[in-house]
């Protein structure tokens, strides 16, 4: 070897020996930040060349990854293969996936929840062996028939079950998932045999008949259209699609207070709204605004009274439950019946600035996506305040603020720790959510802006940290803690899988898989193809 060779190489191995300590340095003496030192490494090229991952279904458009980007979506592939192994080995076919015990339940009744969940996320992260076993084992599932004495949660068994399958279908196209998925369709179908065609909010599925019920949340009765929807325009039967239009148009007709929002709750014997029941964003409301817009997406346009009755709602929403907080930070709380507010906003209310901004695309109204980018900051925000990264079940923005008497004596109740712009929490579990992501990935995929990216890998950075196990991931107990040895939950729900990692991996993906404008995913993140005009 030539001398100027041997002491080029020299340099060079202390140049890098030199970068080593010096990042070491760095981290150790705290001048960066797990997040900042992942972001920095993570944008070296080490010789590895991006490829070009092909579109599920072809797309006309091509994009091309860079070289942090395709680095960052093969972690979350990694992390989809080391949730997915711990499911296979201690609970294969069974409901969840129990991280702490390595063990599991039949929590749903015993559909295999996390497979099914699971399906289409395992296609689009290209893990085409464990793909093909799941499939196999769906092919001999019976979904008309549960453990004995089980009630099937209607609203739980759509989004999950239901549109697990249709999903995997819409990108696979074999018809044994869309004959599962039709007896899926049939045995929920029975929820619906009440007085009014309002739901049930459970239903015997091996006595084919609802359980009795008096009162519905507007999320679990207005977020079931898009599946049986789909169902009916996917096997040609109409019924489907019948019992859900029915449904809407029986909460769209009832008596309500305020123009655009609906209370929380609706009495199933008489189609009156509980008009006591408050109104929200958060838990028992949030994906009925949802699929306000994602109906009339499916539908290609062609269903107006979806759109203007979203409109409303946003209008509504915008003016009565987003509040801006004297630092700047806007959030969406709650009101109640005594006309009291609640300036708390659940985790659960992070998917709306993504709502925003896709309504704000689809429809040409740019002051929502003003908004959107607002709320959104926010949310990255309630990640970004707490030591581990992970963000908690609720922001709290008010110190004085009376929470329930039952908070007191909850697990998880702690003092809100406000920061200096005035964010805390009261409670603070992190249960894999995904709901902030979500929103990352479409605002990433509307405006084009990598900052939604650099927010979703500091985010996946602390669910690696902190989350992780040997086996599995686990729900986190307090995000203001970092002894994991203490925080750990055994609790690994189906929609880490389904929902949290699948966003991270299309967020660090070409935009031409599983594009906005072919599909509208459900409230669980499965893609359906929106119905084109012939």
């Amino acid at each position: 070897m030539p001398l100027f060779s041997r002491f080029s190489l020299r340099k060079l191995i202390l140049a890098l020996l030199a970068l080593a300590t010096g990042l070491y340095l760095a981290k150790t003496l705290g001048y960066l930040s797990t997040d900042r030192l992942g972001f920095w490494v993570d944008s070296l090229d080490h010789g590895e060349q991006p490829q070009k991952q092909a579109a599920l279904p072809a797309s006309p458009r091509s994009s091309q990854l860079t070289p942090t980007s395709f680095k960052r979506q093969q972690a979350v592939r990694e992390a989809t293969k080391h949730a997915w192994a711990a499911y296979k080995q201690f609970a294969w076919g069974m409901d969840e996936f129990l991280p702490i015990t390595k063990s599991s339940n039949q929590r749903w009744g015993g559909w295999a929840i996390t497979l099914v969940d699971s399906l289409d996320t395992l296609k689009l992260a290209g893990l085409e062996t464990e793909y093909n076993e799941a499939k196999e084992f769906v092919s001999t599932m019976q979904f008309n028939r549960t453990r004995p004495g089980y009630e099937t949660q209607l609203f739980e068994m759509t989004i999950r079950a239901l549109g697990g399958l249709l999903g995997a279908y819409e990108l696979d196209n074999d018809p044994m998932l869309l004959k599962q998925a039709k007896q899926v369709g049939d045995s929920l179908a029975y929820a619906f045999n009440t007085n009014t065609g309002l739901p049930a909010t459970h239903v015997d599925v091996n006595g084919k008949s609802p359980m009795s019920s008096s009162e519905i949340c507007i999320a679990e009765a207005g977020t079931l259209q898009l599946e049986f929807k789909k169902l009916s325009q996917l096997t040609g039967d109409g019924k489907y699609a019948k019992l859900v239009e029915k449904v809407s148009d029986i909460m769209d007709k009832a008596e309500r207070k305020l123009k655009g929002l609906y209370p929380k709750f609706i009495n199933i014997r008489t189609g009156e709204y509980n008009q006591d029941s408050g109104y929200s964003v958060g838990s028992y409301a949030d994906s009925f605004y949802e699929y306000l817009l994602k109906q009339y997406i499916l539908h290609d346009g062609k269903e107006p009274k979806f759109k203007e009755r979203y409109v409303e709602s946003v209008e509504a929403i915008n003016s009565k439950l987003v509040k801006k907080t004297d630092s700047g930070f806007s959030y969406l709380g709650s009101s109640h019946s005594d006309d009291s507010f609640s300036h708390t906003m659940e985790h659960l209310a992070c998917f709306y600035p993504g709502l925003l901004a896709l309504g704000s695309h689809v429809l040409d109204r740019p002051q929502d996506m003003v908004v959107a980018k607002e709320l959104a900051r926010t949310c990255y925000h309630s990640y970004a305040m707490t030591p581990t990264g992970l963000g908690p079940d609720t922001i709290s923005f008010n110190a004085t603020e009376t929470r329930p008497s039952y908070y007191n004596n909850a697990w998880w109740y702690k003092e809100s720790q406000f920061d200096a712009y005035g964010v805390g929490s009261s409670n603070p579990q992190y249960v894999l959510r995904p709901e902030t992501v979500e929103t990352l990935f479409i605002l990433y995929r509307i405006t084009g802006d990598t900052k939604y990216q650099d927010w979703g890998w500091n985010i996946f950075l602390a669910i690696e940290k902190y989350t992780r196990r040997e086996v599995g991931y686990a729900a986190y107990v307090n995000v203001y803690r970092t002894n994991v040895a203490l925080n750990h939950q055994n609790s690994m729900e189906s929609f880490f899988l389904a929902e949290t990692l699948k966003y991270l991996y299309l967020l660090f993906s070409p935009t031409d898989l599983v594009p906005l404008d072919e599909y509208v995913f459900n409230t669980e993140a499965h893609p359906l193809r929106i119905i084109k005009s012939k």
